[in-house]
């Protein structure tokens, strides 16, 4: 099969955050020291050939792409200082934008213009949080939905939820397209899925194995925060339209609490590194990252102020708060399968169809 060749490869992805990738000599101290590189999976070095060679497709057939947590061993070590974690980095946010339908993701790393992009995308939301709520809230006790109607929310929950379902859908495929290009069929489909959603999803074993520094926590916190989040708000919409029992709602608070807890420690400890920059990995951060961990510390903070002037039984106070939560999930939600967010989906997705699929001619 013959590789086709993309010369403005590299500088697409130097764009995206890989900087120095061409003072590489390809010496191979990059994959030698990563803890994560090992048998069929040899990176950084050999996404930093294809990329400087300019093989787009051969990146985007990679596994490997997405098997780095970007620890940035291999750039604080790098004997010529060409940061082959910030082209892993560059390299998943090409790729997310290359499968993503119609490229909508383009919308999100476009530099200025995507920052315009995420103002309108919440000056909508709370558009459309103002223009359909309730014409008279209830201002002598709090009450949320006499602020905006539980068939409001409904509706645009089953917007939002068909959206990302059919943007998931889409992008999954095009992903297992690409790497199952070369490659034939070769473990247990089953019993693969099984041990990456256990292992990678939901305990993320692999992180540990990086010289991460206490990144897993905060790691696994966000994970488990923004999910038992999601959790409670579909018991709560449950309780509502009355399909689960009335101590749904109760549970519903504790996975909140829990949840925000997880969602502030996590993505407060990734700004304030960030912030930082003492570690090598928060040397340089994408805007998209920025904006990511921002909505996510948003969404725990104004869940849990809210909840506290919902207790104070300030109407106004709590029904402003409640539309500015409202519009941080919302873009939460509709950039979730375009931005770092769709990690969660691809790096377990790669894992399981390198597990699946091999290569059925090996790469020198």
């Amino acid at each position: 099969m013959s590789l086709k060749v993309n010369p403005t490869f590299i500088e697409k992805v130097k764009k995206l955050g890989a900087f120095d990738i061409n003072a590489c000599y390809s010496c191979g101290n990059c994959t030698a020291i990563c803890p994560l590189s090992e048998g069929e999976n040899s990176f950084p070095r050999r996404m930093i050939r294809y990329s400087l060679l300019g093989l787009e497709e051969k990146v985007l057939q990679s596994p490997e792409l997405w098997l780095c947590y970007y620890c940035g061993e291999c750039s604080e070590t790098c004997p010529r200082d060409a940061d082959p974690g910030g082209l892993m980095m560059a390299l998943r946010r090409y790729a997310i934008r290359s499968y993503s339908p119609g490229k909508l993701a383009d919308l999100f790393y476009r530099g200025v213009g995507s920052v315009f992009f995420w103002i309108i995308l919440t000056l909508l939301a709370l558009w459309g949080v103002f223009a359909f709520r309730q014409p008279q809230p209830d201002l002598t006790r709090v009450n949320p939905l006499s602020f905006v109607s539980l068939d409001f929310l409904h509706d645009a929950g089953l917007f939002l939820g068909g959206f990302i379902g059919l943007a998931v859908v889409i992008q999954l495929y095009t992903m297992w397209r690409h790497i199952s290009r070369g490659r034939k069929p070769s473990g247990s489909w089953g019993k693969s899925l099984m041990e990456v959603l256990w292992n990678e999803v939901f305990l993320q074993k692999r992180f540990q194995d990086c010289e991460e520094k206490g990144r897993r926590i905060p790691h696994l916190s966000m994970f488990w925060g923004f999910s038992l989040l999601f959790i409670a708000t579909l018991l709560a919409f449950g309780q509502d339209f009355q399909v689960f029992p009335p101590a749904a709602k109760t549970l519903a608070r504790v996975l909140g609490i829990l949840g925000g807890v997880g969602l502030l420690y996590g993505a407060g400890y990734y700004i304030v590194k960030r912030l930082s920059r003492e570690d090598y990995y928060s040397k340089y951060s994408h805007h998209s990252d920025w904006i990511f961990l921002l909505l996510l510390w948003l969404a725990g903070f104004t869940g849990f102020l809210m909840d506290l002037f919902h207790l104070l039984n300030l109407p106004w106070p709590t029904y402003l708060v409640f539309a500015l939560h409202l519009a941080v999930v919302f873009d939460l939600l509709v950039a979730a399968p375009f931005t770092k967010f769709a990690h969660a989906l691809y790096r377990p997705m790669a894992l399981w169809l390198s597990g699946v699929y091999r290569e059925k001619t090996k790469e020198a």
